[in-house]
């Protein structure tokens, strides 16, 4: 398995990227016409079409539009994330120290995702947005000022 770290903290592993959320505790939610999880001050995860989420054999589907149907993810706030990865192909999984998973598949019209670090200044940032059909642009900031 060929693994590449960057300045930024993500990990670079064949087909995928691992966040560098550690066990970053999630310390807002907003919801607006998206679902966006703020973890730790440090990455925001905005999620703009359906996803899952839920415990393996147990998830249910939901929908960011429809801000009625995301009362059941409200628990989400001040939960633990232990492991955050974003596939090549423009998949993003969740996972929550309760084992519950939230994952988000690529759309076929839709930018499904973004996920956008908050550096401290004078470090790297670094930006992931699922682009429609599947696949990802990546952006690296140099620093932040």
């Amino acid at each position: 398995m060929t693994e590449r770290v960057e300045p930024t903290g993500l990990i670079e592993r064949t087909g995928k990227w691992l966040l560098p959320v550690g066990d970053g505790v999630v310390t807002q939610l907003r919801i607006d016409f998206a679902f966006t999880l703020i973890v730790e001050a440090r990455i925001e995860i905005r999620i703009e079409t359906e996803f899952s989420y839920g415990a393996p054999g147990g998830e249910s589907r939901f929908d960011p539009s429809t801000s009625t149907s995301l009362a059941p993810l409200l628990d989400r706030h001040q939960a633990q994330i232990t492991a955050a990865e974003i596939s090549k192909d423009g998949r993003l999984t969740l996972t929550f120290a309760d084992d519950a998973v939230l994952v988000v598949e690529p759309d076929d019209q839709y930018e499904a995702f973004t996920v956008t670090s908050m550096p401290p200044p004078g470090f790297r940032g670094f930006r992931f947005v699922a682009v429609p059909g599947g696949g990802l642009a990546q952006w690296v900031a140099e620093h932040r000022q």
